[in-house]
């Protein structure tokens, strides 16, 4: 509940700030009221990437040198140290290694089912908010397309109006509408670009601790079966 709450508050400030940053400056009210989503879905994203990149920085992890500490209680049979040492760390890594070593006296398939279990249980939480973003980044180049056709729009209704009532058309006139057919659009590409980039770089992020997790449940595994056979 109360994280939902959260994404709600986080919802309603991006918008207001989109509101107040559109009324506000000039140079945006000329890009039509388009403005106002392009600038509400640039600053969720940033937001977004913002969150994950201190989930990322708080979740990295040196692997080799985790594993290190874990196999020498494990040699020296301090069981629950290694445990407690899992529970202190307290990131995806360590919790997936937890799962496997507290199955230490079962078999290979149990072991690795543990693992494989707590790894899909993290899973979820690594990839959290990246469907939205992804979302963002299709959803902002159609907004500044949007723009482009309102500001067409515009720029066809003076042309209509002025030639009701026989009236030329000058530069003056279809300013407006040249304003939003190149405001929007140009607002929408400058957000999108950062932000592909830094989903580009999150995606990494997510392979690499997968990649760590994976690698570090396989030399766990072998760890386990080879301290087992020499037992």
């Amino acid at each position: 509940m109360k994280e939902r709450w959260l994404r709600l508050s986080v919802l309603c400030v991006c918008l207001v700030s989109s509101v107040i940053l559109y009324l506000q400056n000039s140079l945006l009210r000329q890009g039509g009221w388009a403005v106002v989503p392009v600038l509400f879905c640039s600053l969720l994203g940033f937001t977004v990437v913002f969150a994950k990149i201190r989930q990322f920085a708080s979740v990295r992890l040196d692997a080799p040198a985790f594993l290190k500490q874990i196999f020498e209680k494990l040699e020296r049979q301090r069981l629950k140290e290694a445990i407690d040492l899992c529970e202190e760390t307290d990131v995806p890594l360590s919790r997936v290694l937890r799962a496997g070593i507290i199955k230490y006296d079962h078999g290979k398939d149990e072991i690795k089912e543990s693992m494989d279990n707590a790894l899909r249980y993290e899973e979820p939480a690594l990839e959290q908010h990246m469907a939205l973003l992804s979302t963002l980044l299709d959803v902002l180049p159609l907004l500044g397309f949007l723009g482009t056709l309102l500001g067409i729009t515009e720029i066809f209704y003076v042309f209509e109006a002025k030639e009701a009532v026989a009236l030329s058309v000058g530069l003056g006139d279809v300013t407006g509408g040249v304003w939003q057919m190149v405001l929007a659009p140009l607002l929408a590409l400058a957000v999108l670009v950062p932000l592909y980039v830094a989903f580009r770089f999150l995606s990494a992020q997510i392979k690499i601790v997968e990649a760590d997790i994976d690698i570090s449940c396989r030399e766990l595994l072998s760890f386990l079966l080879e301290r087992r056979m020499q037992s």
